[in-house]
């Protein structure tokens, strides 16, 4: 495929059809090695999305003792490695198959992790990458279907495609996984970037969009290209949840937050000790706005994470307070620490009418007080169950989570108020 990187041009890496369908990235040799023994065949490497997303690597080989395949199938025997294209990806069969009396046996293979690197390695060097996005927000709001983000050594294009908003409709109907948006990432200067670059700044936008999103949300089956539009790199991955629309902190409408946000989410990702504490911190945002899980499972797993960059915050960054004396605190005090030191509110917002009523009766002095004693409810047999305010306090966590990522990046825009289900600017905008 030729691609020269310019917003008219840039077109999917592979050739991806409608939601559900699934996908063949590649085709090799493969091989195999059993009791020492090595069988060579032919393989496909595919992007399944249904029943679970998922690379599998379908492979046929012609000459294997009916005896071995027999063995293999009955777990006598263990295929000790599994090579495609030469290179090792150490995994398991899920499906085995073929004509054990003529030699010929089929087997799916599911490679124990994701991604795949299937061309390519950390020293390549790349010029652009072409990136796929399945079941991102469906963005509207503007006369161009581009976005561009841009933060000092990276440059980011995003554009959704002719078919997307079929794709939306598909997805909203019927649910799975669906090609919405794709992206170009490269240097804002040309210059060329390795393979390694590569893999840790599309971690960094998995978060990223993750982020946007709500839910789990990363670029997929990434291909890199040299000056000369070759394909020099490939890493082969699957889209890990499917369809679902969460509360999070981005407007569909307002489609310029993502870019605002971009250069200060990268600059605490290129300090070690933040990128630590966003990995922590987003992974269970993501898991407690998930609305599949029980919501009080969420409202433990948001104050987990509030604790965790609180931490970050007063102690190992701004120096407020010594790690001694800061696990000397109950939870409610490293909470207000935490949102007095980024001008977040303290008190009972009225959108939690529950909340203040509760207040009044129990005395809580402001809403980490608050949040803290019901997640005390929960996990401490010793406390009383409060159940009237969960699904005030689960939503509360979450808004002041967002809130604080978002401070913390240097984000001074607007941003949908989970609360009041209104856009507006963010607390410490309004108070300058």
């Amino acid at each position: 495929m030729e691609i020269n990187n310019t917003s008219n041009s840039l077109v999917p890496a592979f050739k991806f059809g409608v939601p559900n369908e699934r996908v063949l990235l590649a085709k090799d040799t493969v091989s195999i090695t059993v009791d020492g023994n090595v069988y060579d065949g032919n393989g496909d490497v595919w992007l399944e999305l249904l029943p679970r997303a998922g690379i599998y690597i379908y492979a046929e080989f012609q000459e294997i003792p009916p005896l071995v395949t027999m063995r293999i199938g009955g777990g006598e025997k263990e295929i000790t490695s599994f090579a495609f294209g030469k290179r090792e990806f150490p995994g398991d069969f899920v499906e085995l198959g073929g004509d054990v009396s003529n030699g010929k046996m089929t087997l799916k293979w599911s490679p124990e992790s994701e991604p795949l690197i299937g061309v390519g390695d950390d020293a390549t060097s790349i010029h652009c990458i072409v990136f796929h996005l399945f079941n991102f927000k469906d963005i509207t709001g503007s006369t161009t279907n581009i976005i561009e983000l841009a933060a000092g050594s990276w440059k980011v294009e995003l554009r959704s495609l002719v078919e997307t908003p079929d794709c939306f409709k598909k997805l909203k109907s019927e649910g799975g996984y669906g090609l919405t948006h794709i992206g170009c990432l490269k240097k804002p200067d040309g210059s060329s970037f390795s393979g390694k670059e590569a893999g840790e700044t599309l971690d960094a936008l998995r978060l990223f969009f993750s982020f946007a999103k709500g839910i789990s949300c990363e670029p997929i089956c990434a291909v890199g290209f040299d000056n000369s539009n070759t394909r020099v790199w490939e890493s082969w991955s699957a889209p890990k949840e499917p369809w679902y629309s969460p509360t999070s902190w981005i407007d569909q409408y307002h489609r310029e937050q993502l870019p605002c946000l971009f250069p200060g989410f990268m600059r605490r990702w290129e300090d070690g000790n933040w990128r630590d504490a966003l990995y922590e911190v987003i992974y269970w945002y993501l898991n407690s706005n998930y609305h599949l899980r029980e919501i009080d499972t969420g409202i433990i797993l948001t104050q987990v994470a509030i604790e965790r960059i609180s931490y970050e915050y007063a102690v190992k960054h701004r120096k407020l307070i010594e790690a001694k004396g800061f696990n000397k605190l109950k939870a409610s005090d490293q909470f207000r620490l935490l949102f007095s030191s980024l001008d977040i509110p303290l008190d009972i917002s009225t959108a939690t009418p529950e909340m203040i009523k509760l207040a009044k009766q129990f005395n809580w002095l402001d809403a980490p007080h608050a949040m803290t004693e019901v997640r005390n409810s929960l996990i401490h047999p010793v406390h009383r169950r409060i159940n009237s305010a969960l699904i005030e306090v689960w939503k509360l966590g979450l808004w002041y989570l967002e809130l604080t990522i978002l401070r913390i990046c240097g984000y001074d825009g607007t941003y949908n108020n989970r609360l009041v289900s209104e856009v507006e600017d963010v607390p410490w905008k309004r108070r300058d």
